[in-house]
This record gives structure tokens, C-alpha cells and sequence, in this order.
């Protein structure tokens, strides 16, 4: 757990970093034999250098400096110290008489209030970047099914338009029913590749029905006469499926609701070629 939260302090410390003010103006002559340290380090008195990062040891610094980042390590700042800005996570920073800092942020990891903000923010980090790419790998696969579906796809949008209502009430019902199946047959051993066999199968069904569904929004949003290629119209209805579901409760319950109407769309598709496959054989 510790190094879990040196490495969320990191992160948010280099932000921190790209974001912080100008430097203070450099000495004539800057050394920087590294940006990032890994045993204890002095910076001495006359003595200029860049940034710099040390991790797990302390920093000594007596010259000048511009952003400094020591994280698990103290920070002692020597009379003649002249620093822009110090970032110490972890440890301790002792200032003698003298020093000059414009920016100080220190950050006691063992603290409860800031361990739970740093846990926290990489928490809601993390929950961003997935949605982010959750919502792009999305838009590819539907608009690309789409896409691929153009010639036929107008048959299962036909009847998407006549009632939504009812498309939605079949995917509720194929749902259950695909749920109840499932937990039937993965309560014997036997039976689990089965449940998952079914478990993928409705989901590619669901993913299928909801390129309709987001051709269906696509040409409601921007007007049929507008996007007459399907491609786009999907395009269009994927992006705001992906927008509004960032919508914390209301956008899970939006997507969740055109989810079973895709799947209710898959279904009722289906069955209907197994109908007509079924009667022209019968002609025959």
C-alpha cells in the first residue's frame, strides 16, 4: 500500500511540476547531472541546477534551484538556498534562516486526510481514463459494425422506429431470460462453458443491436436528410450514447435502457429471418 501511494504522490507531484510558475532566474552556469535521483543528494552552496527529482533519500540543497520534487525523503534547505518551488511527500522540510522559497507544498503520506485524497484522486483518475477509453473503443466497434450492417441494417431500424417501447420490453425479457439460463447451467461444472458460450453470445447480440440503436439516435439528433450514410449517423448516435453515460446514475440508467432495447432490436431481428426462412422453405 505504501508504494502504491509514493507512486500516486509521484504522479500527481509531476503535474504539479508541468503547471507550476516560471523558475527563478538561473545562475550563469546550470548543472543538472539528472532529473531524477535515487540515493541522497547536496546541492552546493554556488551551485545552480534545473529541476530535480529524488525518491527514498533526502535532498540537501545550499544553491540555487528551480522545481524541486523529493518524495519519501527530507528537504533541507541551507542559508544561502535559493529555490522556486518544493514538493515533499513523505518526509520533512527544515528551512535555516535565509532560505528562500517562493512555492512550498509538504504532504505527509502517513496522514490520514492525505492519504485518502491522493488514494481517492487516483481513483477518480483512473475511473476517467477507463470511461475515456471504454467510450473510444465503443464508437470504433459500433460504428464500424454499423457500417458493415448498411445494406440490412434498415429492416431492424424499421421496426426500431415503430415502437422503441416494444424493443426495449423484448430485451428486458431476452435478458431474464438469457440470465436465468445462464445460472442454471453454471451450477454444474459441465455447464459453465456453456453459461459462458451464451453469456458472449448475448453480448455480441447486444453490441450488434446497439449499432442500430445508435443509427436510430444518430438520424433522430442530426435529421435523416442530413446523415444519409449510416456510418455517420451512428457516429453521431454512439456520441451522445458515450456523452450522456459520463452522466454519474442518470447516464448508467440511459445506457442501460438502450442496451436492452438493442437487445430486444437483435432479437426481434432473428426471429423474424427464422420466420422468413422458415416460410420460404416451406414454399419450396
Amino acid at each position: 500500500m505504501r508504494r502504491v501511494r509514493i507512486s500516486v504522490a509521484v504522479i500527481a507531484a509531476l503535474v504539479a511540476l508541468s503547471l507550476a510558475a516560471p523558475a527563478v532566474a538561473q545562475a550563469s552556469a546550470v548543472s543538472n547531472q539528472g532529473l531524477i535521483r535515487t540515493g541522497a543528494t547536496d546541492v552546493l552552496p554556488g551551485q545552480s541546477v534545473g529541476d530535480i527529482i529524488v525518491v527514498g533519500h533526502d535532498l540537501t540543497i545550499g544553491g540555487t534551484a528551480d522545481h524541486v520534487l523529493v518524495v519519501n525523503g527530507n528537504v533541507d534547505l541551507l542559508p544561502s538556498a535559493r529555490v522556486d518551488t518544493v514538493i515533499d511527500l513523505g518526509g520533512e522540510v527544515r528551512t535555516l534562516p535565509g532560505a528562500t522559497v517562493h512555492k512550498l507544498l509538504h504532504a505527509t503520506l502517513g496522514n490520514p486526510f492525505w492519504s485518502g485524497a491522493i488514494v481517492a484522486g487516483l481513483g477518480a483518475l483512473l475511473m476517467w481514463m477507463g470511461m475515456l477509453a471504454a467510450g473510444i473503443v465503443l464508437t470504433a466497434i459500433l460504428t464500424v459494425i454499423a457500417a458493415a450492417l448498411r445494406e440490412s441494417i434498415e429492416v431492424p431500424l424499421a421496426e426500431l422506429e415503430k415502437s422503441a417501447r416494444r424493443a426495449g420490453l423484448s430485451g428486458v425479457f431476452v435478458t431474464l431470460a438469457v440470465l436465468a439460463l445462464s445460472g442454471l447451467l453454471a451450477a454444474t461444472l459441465v455447464g459453465i462453458p456453456v453459461a459462458v458460450v451464451c453469456l458472449a453470445l448475448y453480448a455480441v447480440g447486444a453490441i450488434v443491436g446497439l449499432s442500430v440503436v445508435s443509427v436510430w439516435l444518430g438520424r433522430m439528433i442530426a435529421g435523416r436528410d442530413r446523415v444519409r450514410d449510416v456510418w455517420k449517423a451512428a457516429l453521431a448516435g454512439v456520441s451522445f450514447i458515450v456523452a450522456f453515460s459520463s452522466i454519474p446514475i442518470i447516464g448508467q440508467i440511459l445506457f442501460l435502457v438502450l442496451w436492452l432495447a438493442g437487445v430486444g432490436v437483435t432479437a426481434e431481428w432473428l426471429w423474424r429471418w427464422r420466420h422468413r426462412r422458415k416460410a420460404s422453405g416451406a414454399r419450396t
